[in-house]
């Protein structure tokens, strides 16, 4: 049977919030968003949170995956927005790099 998840609420931190969350549904499976999902800003993220998200996932056997933000548009018209859109996948990359994700989900968007 494939794992079923969900995308998790981080209130309170990946780890505070993210993990209570994943324990109150019984995903086995969890996918994130490490910033704003309808911004372009990134986050740094919370080294604590990130190590003791990372620890949590591993000790309950869930993967996690990164969700990129609404935003991202590779096929916009807009030089500026796919620049944009090329930043912050690279962001969210390393970010799950970080976090030992198995992978991260990408809209590409459209040649609206």
């Amino acid at each position: 049977m494939p794992p079923i998840g969900a995308h998790i609420q981080i209130k309170g931190g990946l780890a505070r919030g993210g993990l209570a969350y994943t324990d109150a549904v019984g995903a086995r499976a969890v996918q994130v968003f490490v910033g704003n999902p309808r911004g372009w800003k990134p986050s740094a993220g919370d080294p604590a949170q990130d190590a003791a998200f990372t620890a949590g996932c591993a000790e309950r056997g869930v993967p996690s995956f990164i969700h990129t933000p609404f935003l991202v548009n590779v096929g916009s018209p807009s030089e500026a927005t796919v620049e944009q859109s090329i930043a912050t996948i690279r962001h969210n990359l390393a970010r799950g790099s970080q976090l030992g994700c198995a992978g991260v989900v990408v809209h590409a968007g459209s040649a609206v």
